[in-house]
């Protein structure tokens, strides 16, 4: 493993095994850790992506980070953290790779039409209703082979080593990802979403495609991806016309 601990100037919390870096985040946060304090694994035995489900996150292989943030937001905005860090996520990973990355909503960073970078945001609410902290868990697989996916995850993953035949460095990852957050994260407190929607607008890969809106695998609706609002909500139309927004929490979308 590379010597993350030279990085920038965040507070770091390097382990070689956990259960879940947000879990350990979301400990830490709780206890006061900082702001941008990250929590980093060489392995975790029990990665977790959105709607419970499993991420694969083997020894050295990946960059498995989480950072704590303190923003002064209303808790209605807080899907805006999630598409802030994909956005950083695509810029970072683009100027390392000089590859196309994408966006599928909300929070899956997309290669070729398969799965490079997963993101899960979790948080803590003041009694007032605004946001107390956040945990944004980031995973990236970076020299990952076709044999550590298997069969099952081969045909929906990928990594940046299979993409460009290249073994990237943690450090360099991490450093390049943290450069745009910090960017993005200072002028999203500084000047607002617009410029940060714009930019997840362009790198989408589910708007202008039909979708299917499941929650817990059933189908409750689908039709046209056609707009995010700035709640982070995915606007789809159906055949009749008439739009309905989902949220992060209640569904998941597949793309036809």
């Amino acid at each position: 493993m590379v010597e993350i601990k030279k990085i920038l100037h965040n507070k770091i919390h390097y382990y070689e095994q956990l259960d879940s870096t947000n879990l350990k985040a979301l400990e830490l946060a709780k206890q006061g850790a900082a702001e941008c304090t990250i929590v980093i694994a060489a392995r975790q035995t029990a990665g977790r992506g959105r709607m419970r489900r499993k991420w694969e996150s083997p020894e050295g292989k990946g960059l498995w980070f989480s950072m704590i943030l303190r923003p002064t937001i209303a808790a209605e905005y807080c899907a805006q953290i999630t598409l802030l860090t994909a956005v950083a996520a695509v810029k970072a990973l683009q100027v390392l790779t000089n590859k196309k990355f994408s966006i599928k909503w909300p929070n899956d960073i997309m290669l070729d039409g398969k799965k490079v970078c997963g993101i899960l945001a979790e948080m803590a609410l003041t009694a007032d209703g605004s946001i107390e902290y956040a945990v944004v868990g980031i995973g990236i697989n970076i020299n990952m082979s076709s044999e550590d996916f298997g069969a099952q995850l081969e045909a929906t993953a990928t990594s940046l080593y299979l993409a460009t035949g290249i073994e990237y460095e943690h450090e360099q990852v991490l450093k390049a990802f943290l450069d745009e957050f910090d960017l993005l994260y200072s002028h999203w407190h500084c000047c607002g979403f617009a410029l940060i929607r714009q930019d997840w607008l362009d790198y989408s890969c589910t708007l202008g495609h039909k979708v299917i809106v499941r929650d817990n695998d059933t189908e409750i609706y689908s039709g046209m991806a056609e707009d995010m609002d700035d709640y982070g909500s995915l606007l789809v139309r159906n055949a009749a016309g008439k739009i309905e927004s989902f949220d992060f929490g209640e569904i998941s979308i597949r793309s036809c």
